[in-house]
């Protein structure tokens, strides 16, 4: 690889670190190309990037952002994913490393903080963004439906009583 194309993956790589709101490090020693294919269209669903690179453009790349503590974590086969919503990511990442042992997550981080694996684990299990939104709906809108309900209901008995008065006498 020339040293062009180094530079702008490294720029490219540092662009990722400054627009992420997360960045979760996993080793994917062992997967194939289909296992892999596999991983990127999930963590891309999710609205994240998973790149595989050196070791030593992602140190050189990760140098002055947030996620410069991740140094250390940057050896053997390193995947990155890089996530606008951290959260997304984690359980994305945790769904693909429980079904296939292969990927293994090292370490991740968020608003300036290393996530170890239980950090990662309790995360993993909260609800996402989208779920925990539709259930503020649910429980804004839940009041308005039952009054709706209430309020329709002597009118559907009503209805009911005259249908069925109507049939006796016919």
């Amino acid at each position: 690889m020339d040293k062009l194309s180094k530079q702008n993956i490294v720029k490219s790589l540092k662009k990722s670190f400054e627009n992420s709101a997360g960045v979760i490090v996993t080793h994917y020693l062992g997967l194939n190309s289909s296992e892999l294919t596999e991983l990127r269209s999930e963590v891309k669903q999710a609205g994240a990037k998973f790149c595989v690179t050196k070791n030593s453009l992602a140190k050189l790349a990760s140098k002055s952002t947030d996620y410069e503590s991740l140094n250390d974590y940057f050896t053997g086969p390193t995947a990155l994913i890089f996530s606008k919503d951290a959260l997304a990511g984690i359980k994305v990442i945790k769904k693909f490393s429980d079904k296939n042992e292969k990927l293994k997550f090292v370490t991740a981080s968020m608003d300036k903080k290393v996530i170890e694996l239980k950090e990662y684990e309790t995360l993993a299990e909260l609800p996402s963004l989208d779920e925990l939104r539709a259930k503020i709906v649910g429980y804004i809108t839940a009041p308005h439906q039952q009054l709706i309900n209430v309020l329709n209901a002597p009118a559907k008995e009503t209805a009911g009583v005259i249908e069925n008065y109507s049939k006796k006498k016919s």
